[in-house]
């Protein structure tokens, strides 16, 4: 059974918790997962499936799914360049494709 704020992973016998999920990193096939208070698990799901089961979650480029609630520092460097840095100080760059996206997602979570 799941509870609400987890989520239940195939072969593993610990709900995984929301809110220690950080960021998901993509890797073809395959997403790992890293979290605040344990370590990074892989799982062989793509970010897009990830990003269906979490809509909550930001894609910020191809290759991360970010937590809004971890989200510590969103910074522009130049007019085509942000990073964002998460609560664990992980520096991440956003896309430019999706610049305005990202700044539209942590403006509505933050209100």
């Amino acid at each position: 059974m799941q509870q609400a704020g987890t989520l239940q992973l195939r072969g593993y016998k610990m709900p995984l918790s929301l809110s220690d999920l950080i960021w998901l990193e993509g890797n073809s096939n395959y997403s790992l997962l890293h979290r605040s208070n344990a370590p990074n698990l892989m799982t062989a799901r793509t970010l897009v499936r990830w990003q269906k089961m979490l809509p909550e979650f930001i894609r910020i480029s191809r290759g991360a799914l970010v937590n809004p609630n971890h989200i510590a520092r969103l910074h522009r460097i130049s007019t085509y360049q942000v990073e964002i840095t998460l609560t664990n100080g992980t520096v991440l760059l956003v896309a430019r494709r999706r610049i305005a996206e990202v700044f539209k997602a942590v403006k509505s979570t933050n209100n």
